[in-house]
Order: C-alpha cells, then structure tokens, then sequence
C-alpha cells in the first residue's frame, strides 16, 4: 500500500461524513429511548450501560469511523450520567461509585470500538489481498493464454511464409493457393482476436463508451454475415426475419462484433453442409437475434460457464479454435452493456441456440 493510499485511508477514519454522524446520532437516541425503557421498567443499570456499549459496536460497524465510534463512547457515558444516575437530568453523580464506573464503561467503550474497526479494516485487507490475486491470477491466465494461442498462427505465417519465398517458382498454383488462403486465414483470425482483447478491456476499464443509434436489424445481420469466417463457405447460412422492420437502439460496430463471433462459432464446429440459421423477432419490448446451428451440440455441464472468461470446457467448444475463450465472454459484456440478456440452449435434435437481446428502438434510422 503507498504512502498515499495510508494517508487517505487515515482521513477518511478521522474525518467522518455528515451520513456517518447521522447514523452515530440516531444509534445514541435509539439506544437513550431503550435506556429510558430499561429504567420504566426497574432495570439494572448494568443493562442499561450494556445497550450504550452495543451501540458503539454498532457506530463503528455501520461508520468504519473510528471518530464516530470514539464519539459516541463519550456521548454514551455523558449520556448515561445524565439520564440514568442520581440526580438525574444532570451531569453530578451522589454515590462515590459512579465515577468508576463511569470511567470502565468509557474503557469498555473505546476497547470495544478499536477492536471492531480493527477487524473491519483486517476483513477490508484480506478482500483487497483477494481481489489483488484474482486480478494478478487474471492477469497470468491471459499472458498464458496469449502467448500459447499466438504461437501456433505465427509459427504457420511465418512457415508458409518462408516456404514462398525458397519454393516460389517450384510450387504448383494450387499449392501456393492453399499457402495463401492458410496465411490469409491465420492474419484474419489474429486480427479478430486482437479486436476481443482490446473490446474486453475497454469493458472492463469502463472506458467502452455506447455509440447507440436506432439501427435496422436486418442490415446489421447482413453486415455482420459480410465479415463472418471463409470457411462459411462450407456451410448454408439462412437469415429468419420477420416481415414487418424491426428497430433496434444499440451500438451497430459492437453487435456486429457479438453476431460475428457467434456465427464464427457456428461455422467451427459443426461439420461441413450444415445450416446455421440466424433469425431476429420481437420479444417484451426487445429485439431477440438468435443463431442457431445444426452441430453436435454442447454439453449440458458445460453450457452454464461458456460464457466465462477464458473457459473452453473440455473439447475446446467455447469459442475458438485455439481454446482462448475471449469471444463469448466479449459477447456477454457487450450485450449486459446494451441493457440485454445472452443464453445458450439446445436446437432440438441437436445443435445450439445462442440468442441475445437489445431494445427496440424507435424513430428516424440512423444513416
């Protein structure tokens, strides 16, 4: 911890808000009121002196103030003697054993608050210390993960790079077609992966600001069909729109961004011939865009996590093909950004159903 960060934290617990002497002035009149009640009905005025130290406790969990709760350890006392001892409604004491008593339950008191804001400043260091590792963990899991994922697309550039230039004019043209269309698909796939991580973490920084627009949803399914995986090719891809237009209030880039990952999952794993579907409909004021495929399906224990960071389940069927598993995670933030939902279910008989959610929008179409 810096020097500044223990010189602010030093403030802040010397340095109450209006809201924290608020709430220690309402538990000192809550617990007089109980103190009078105590005193109706013939308490003992160790029951009563028990209720004052309760009430610091609860000052200096509810404030995390060690000023509030020092305060109201004093107020208590001046409370007590001038409610609760003889005579009473002033500040004197007639038996020789007040003042004692008095001064233990300040003691009491102050012992009582260092001890709670003690524990509650030891919780707060552990939740940072967790937090700290969780994010350090985070943080090793992405560099693990980076840097065995970019190898593989890399090392074949770089192979099939080499290859050209020692073999240019040795190897036939279907060959050296191939070569290109593999260089052609690993750039594409790094630059894909690049636009998640920088997605991701603008999210997570907070710093992804919403450019939302009322936006046509077919055009934004067709842009994003434009921009999908070659290996498409392989595949019949249908869109299901509804007759009527449907208008949606979203930032178009970003959900281009989420129907391009799911449709590039769509494309990966089901065989070749496949029909993926992507379909749009109004739903309780929301537009829900689903794509559908026909593939082998994904497990029902693994369906609930897919949606985690950097979790591909056993059979790398998360959301890429080099197990990242940055896509769906990227999905989901962009979509919870939108005000939406995503969720994962089955396309009886097989095959999976990603469908998300973004308001509608209305009036004028954004050009």
């Amino acid at each position: 911890m810096t020097r500044q960060k223990q010189a602010h934290d030093l403030h802040a617990q010397m340095v109450p808000r209006w809201q924290d002497l608020l709430v220690t002035l309402l538990i000192l009149a809550a617990g007089t009121a109980i103190g009078n009640i105590f005193w109706q009905f013939a308490f003992t005025k160790a029951n009563i002196i028990s209720v004052y130290v309760l009430g610091t406790l609860l000052t200096s969990l509810f404030t995390k103030s060690y000023f509030c709760g020092v305060f109201s350890s004093v107020v208590s006392v001046l409370l007590f003697n001038f409610f609760f001892t003889e005579p009473r409604l002033t500040l004197h004491a007639y038996e020789k054993g007040y003042p004692f008593t008095i001064a233990i339950m300040l003691i009491v008191s102050i012992i009582t608050v260092t001890l709670a804001i003690q524990n509650i400043r030891n919780i707060e260091e552990k939740e940072r210390a967790a937090l700290l590792a969780k994010n350090e963990q985070l943080r090793a899991d992405l560099l693990r993960a980076i840097s065995h994922d970019l190898r593989t697309p890399l090392t074949s550039i770089s192979g099939n790079a080499a290859n050209l230039l020692a073999n240019d004019t040795k190897l036939e043209e279907d060959t050296r077609h191939q070569i290109f269309l593999d260089i052609y698909d690993d750039s594409i796939w790094l630059i894909n992966l690049v636009e998640n991580l920088l997605s991701i973490t603008r999210i997570e920084d907070g710093r992804m600001n919403l450019r939302l627009s009322t936006e046509l949803v077919g055009e934004v399914i067709e842009e994003a069909l434009r921009h999908t995986n070659r290996q498409s090719d392989e595949h019949t891809i249908r869109m299901d729109l509804p007759d009527e237009l449907l208008l949606a209030r979203m930032d178009a880039r970003l959900i281009v961004q989420v129907l391009i990952n799911l449709v590039d999952n769509a494309v990966k794993y089901p065989p070749a011939g496949s029909t993926i579907t992507v379909s749009a409909r109004e739903q309780d004021g929301f537009a829900a865009i689903s794509v559908l495929d026909d593939g082998p399906g994904i497990a029902p224990d693994i369906q609930p996590h897919v949606f985690e960071m950097f979790y591909t389940g056993e059979h790398k069927v998360a959301d890429s093909r080099r197990s990242l598993g940055l896509g769906l995670a990227l999905c989901k933030a962009i979509v919870d950004a939108h005000g939406g939902t995503i969720t994962l279910a089955d396309n009886p008989p097989h095959g999976c159903n990603f469908t998300f959610t973004v308001p509608l929008g209305e009036g004028t179409l954004h050009e």
